[in-house]
């Protein structure tokens, strides 16, 4: 409800926030979290300008108010005018009536000078946000960074498109339950700023207390209000946690996810350990065949290969007239010694996948023709999909054609699909990274649809850092690629690290559902210096798995974690060591440089 009391307040509230606004001083007087009586913020500038070699405040406007609503939201706009300078600002203040208000910045520059005039804008509200005393901040570009300051959850960062997937700044008290969550929503997916007209993109680069205080963006305004800011604030009782569960929600509404419903592509969720071969490599070519039973003898040691990816072309694509399907016909025995080898590997319960090459198109070839070579080499090998070289994305036409052949053929591009129509119907990707020190580290997109499976793969990690990867994996509850054949270079894992792959594999098919299960959350507050935790399971389900990691040199010993509702049991499933139930949390311990995974059955009665 909007209300104006006795001193000319205008006052804001629903169910969660409370906002009061002072439109004599051009300020927001106030700006409360309702469930609870501790967090509550003082006044501050609507908003501040640098223009004309000047900076203005809120208050240097000349300010009106209005006030409208119909059956769903109700609005408070405030007209502020500043005719020495010809610069018009509205704000509007929309209350859903539930538990949010977004807060529209638009802006109008009727040109003094005659030409446009380069302005940036400063938002005090965001500065001054605050939850009381030693509250704890989680920045939008950076919400945690581990001991050498590299960000915790990773975009999706594999192309000039940017991703739609935006992280809130949350602001909890010291217990991380109270507080606010701000959302700053772009529907572009462009990186432009300038060509959106939006600048909340530059809004979700703050990582740091520095950035937030100082964020001056760059706005582009003209003289019909184009140019916007917006925040969508909620008031929060559950910290981080529930801040990430209500980003999520908000960007599911905008999908339709129908495809990953479909059983007959579900053969997907269960292949934990897939494989990279290099037709003509060792592995996989002996004595002018394939070598099924050679490449999957070996894949044993990591618990046995669930999908292969036989790979043939680059790097000796190019170096004659032949393309990608022709590669298929001069391999000794033709698409058939594939389709036989494809036919060994069924027999063993081995899925594969066959490479696609996007850049091997002559400018004279259609899309319409290369879907029909695409569907034609399935047909002639019985594969199971393809593993879509460099892609992020792919003409759905493609997905149509397979479609016409048989049910169950999987499409998996390299990189995570970064666009609304790909992401709906390429069901898998591949989470490749480049860094040698990936841990800790989350796959922000393996949080935010879960239904997307995503093995962890780094081609060039040297011995010494594949144990990396596979702790990455384990983390964030992924299935991983075996790539040691890299285009000729033999990288392969140890002994060690093969028993590291297949305990993870018996661990993931174990409790497949809860790893798969629709309510995973990254970075749980642990509390604990260096100590890292996420949580996977379904919503309303009896049991959860919480990951942890402990990124430091020393064990430790004794920690308590406070989880979000009641233990009846606990059990390690994943690395050494103990942990016990003591009411709302659990104690364990865990090594230097440790996975532990824990398997909580919850206390409904709690």
């Amino acid at each position: 409800m909007i209300r104006e009391d006795s001193n000319g307040l205008y006052i804001i509230e629903n169910k969660s926030l409370r906002i009061t606004l002072d439109p004599a001083a051009g300020k927001i007087a106030g700006l409360d979290n309702l469930y609870s009586s501790d967090i509550s913020n003082g006044g501050c500038e609507l908003f501040l300008l640098d223009m004309h070699g000047k900076i203005f405040c809120s208050s240097d406007f000349d300010l009106k108010t209005d006030i409208c609503s119909d059956e769903v939201f109700e609005m408070l706009t405030v007209n502020a005018s500043l005719e020495s300078e010809l610069v018009r600002v509205r704000i509007s203040l929309i209350n859903d009536k539930n538990d949010t208000v977004s807060i529209l910045y638009q802006v109008r520059d009727d040109y003094k000078y005659g030409v446009q005039t380069r302005m940036k804008m400063h938002l005090p509200l965001l500065e001054r946000l605050s939850a009381g005393p030693e509250c704890r901040k989680y920045y939008p570009g950076c919400a945690v960074r581990d001991r050498k300051g590299n960000s915790v959850l990773v975009p999706m960062r594999e192309s000039l498109y940017s991703s739609d997937i935006l992280m809130p700044l949350v602001v909890c008290d010291r217990e991380d339950r109270y507080g606010y969550s701000v959302e700053f929503p772009t529907l572009s997916d462009l990186n432009n700023v300038g060509a959106t007209q939006n600048i909340n993109k530059l809004l979700t680069y703050i990582g740091s207390e520095d950035a937030l205080e100082n964020h001056w963006v760059e706005i582009n305004p003209d003289s019909t209000f184009n140019d916007t800011a917006e925040l969508k604030i909620t008031g929060i009782k559950n910290g981080w946690a529930e801040a990430f569960r209500r980003v999520r929600s908000t960007w599911r509404q905008n999908y339709d996810l129908s495809e990953y419903e479909r059983e007959d592509l579900s053969w997907m969720k269960k292949c934990v350990v897939n494989h990279f071969a290099f037709l003509y490599g060792r592995e996989a070519f002996d004595g002018g065949k394939i070598d099924v039973d050679k490449l999957l003898s070996d894949g044993e040691a990591f618990g046995g290969y669930d999908s292969v990816t036989i790979w043939n072309q680059y790097p000796r694509l190019g170096i004659d007239s032949r393309n990608q399907w022709q590669f298929h016909d001069d391999f000794p025995g033709g698409r058939e010694a594939v389709r036989d080898a494809v036919s060994e590997m069924h027999k063993r319960g081995v899925y594969v996948f066959l490479p696609y090459i996007p850049w091997d198109q002559g400018i004279n070839v259609s899309a319409e023709a290369m879907s029909d070579e695409f569907a034609k080499l399935v047909i002639d090998t019985d594969a199971d999909g393809y593993q879509l070289d460099t892609l992020i994305e792919i003409p759905h036409i493609f997905r149509e054609k397979l479609d016409e052949i048989r049910e169950g053929l999987v499409l998996q591009t390299q990189h995570h699909p970064a666009k609304k129509r790909p992401t709906e119907f390429i069901t898998t990707s591949w989470d490749e990274f480049w860094r040698t020190d990936p841990m800790p580290e989350d796959d922000v997109f393996r949080f935010m649809c879960p239904e997307h499976i995503a093995p962890v793969i780094s081609r060039w990690l040297r011995t010494e850092d594949k144990t990396t990867l596979i702790k990455r994996a384990e983390f964030g509850a992924a299935p991983i690629v075996i790539w040691q054949d890299i285009f000729g270079r033999w990288m392969p894992y140890t002994d060690d690290q093969k028993r590291m792959i297949r305990r993870w594999k018996y661990v993931y098919l174990e409790n497949i559902d809860i790893y798969q299960g629709d309510d995973p959350v990254p970075l749980m507050p642990t509390f604990t210096q260096d100590l890292y935790c996420n949580s996977f399971g379904n919503s309303g389900g009896d049991s959860v798995i919480l990951s942890f990691f402990n990124d430091s040199d020393k064990r430790k010993e004794e920690v308590s974690f406070r989880t979000e509702t009641g233990v009846k049991d606990c059990s390690v499933i994943l690395g050494e060591g103990f942990c016990r139930a003591e009411g709302n949390n659990i104690s364990f311990d865990i090594g230097p440089f440790e996975v532990k995974h824990i398997l909580i059955s919850k206390d409904t009665e709690s």
